[in-house]
């Protein structure tokens, strides 16, 4: 081929698209087909990666599910019933410690909980700090009416400002919520879903109820696979810029296929669970068995939980 007859762009050297000052140029904007597809192989690889963690040769993956359980409820309620946040704080800590002892990264561990529940808990209390629902001694004034106000059976005072109680109330609610889930994240992180679902055995939990959670997780994880499937099918035989019309219609379709496969495989999944000798209750290799370190653990947690109270009591 002669080189007035080659294309121009196989003349060009360096990376094409790039401009002379060796910038890429614009961000493609990502289409909704390969976001969702990206975001399901995400949450895939977490539940993957959880799953290592429960593996690991950590502190609490070394105690009996069973006792980790009853373990997991006390020391849940006893941060919904503390009402000190210096004593709630101690016990966050604590939390923290046992998740660097059983192999769980402390970035993990904060990021998991303290960039998300704080937000929604706050959106839930955001109201209580104003004089309106909490009254109490004023911090901040926000507004002045100079006399009551009357909204139909609504009735708000001169002044609306933010209170004390108020502000320390919904200080407590986060701090509680936080704790509550980083320590529900700590237990379940550190144990296999199996055992799991065995141990609430020990709560007395009817079989039925533990059926169903298995088999939602399971569905869980058949359902991504199934929408992965289609959407890596529609994006592989897609050759152009998909409008938000014909994406909006394809979304749609694809929710009706996914629920008519669903409905389809939930027969045979089951009947599959049967042939493998399910009978209502999860069936794990491993037997459990109480030992001495079982032991320790429950009798630090009783020490720990009176000397919270304790705690309370004497600091007021």
């Amino acid at each position: 081929m002669l080189k007035d007859q080659t294309p121009g762009w196989l003349l060009k050297s360096g990376e094409m698209g790039m401009c002379p000052c060796g910038c890429t140029g614009k961000r493609k904007k990502v289409s909704f087909l390969e976001k969702t597809i990206n975001d399901i192989a995400k949450l895939i690889k977490e539940v993957i990666f959880f799953e290592d963690i429960s593996f690991q040769d950590g502190f609490l993956q070394k105690l009996d599910p069973r006792v980790k359980v009853i373990s997991l409820i006390i020391l849940i309620s006893t941060a919904t019933l503390l009402h000190n946040v210096f004593i709630l704080i101690i016990i966050y800590l604590i939390s923290c410690i046992l998740a660097k002892i059983s192999c769980i990264s402390l970035k993990l561990y904060f990021k998991r909980v303290w960039l998300i529940i704080p937000l929604f808990t706050a959106i839930t209390v955001l109201p209580s700090i104003f004089n309106y629902v909490r009254p109490g001694n004023s911090l901040i004034s926000i507004i002045n009416f100079g006399h009551k106000l009357y909204l139909g059976p609504f009735t708000f005072p001169a002044e609306l400002a933010i209170t004390k109680q108020g502000v320390s109330g919904a200080i407590l609610l986060i701090v509680r919520v936080g704790i509550a889930v980083s320590l529900a994240f700590l237990f379940t992180a550190t144990t296999r879903f199996a055992n799991l679902m065995k141990a609430f055995r020990v709560l007395f939990i009817p079989k039925i109820f533990i059926t169903i959670l298995e088999m939602c997780y399971r569905y869980i994880f058949i359902l991504l696979n199934i929408t992965t499937d289609m959407f890596v099918a529609r994006k592989s035989r897609t050759l152009r810029k998909i409008d938000s019309k014909e994406g909006r219609r394809f979304v749609s379709s694809a929710m009706g296929s996914l629920f008519g496969k669903s409905y389809a495989l939930s027969e045979e999944v089951y009947e599959a669970m049967l042939s493998r000798g399910y009978k209502g209750e999860p069936v794990i290799m491993n037997k459990f068995k109480f030992t001495l370190l079982d032991f320790q653990w429950l009798l630090g947690v009783v020490i720990c939980t009176l000397t919270a109270f304790g705690g309370e009591i004497i600091l007021g």
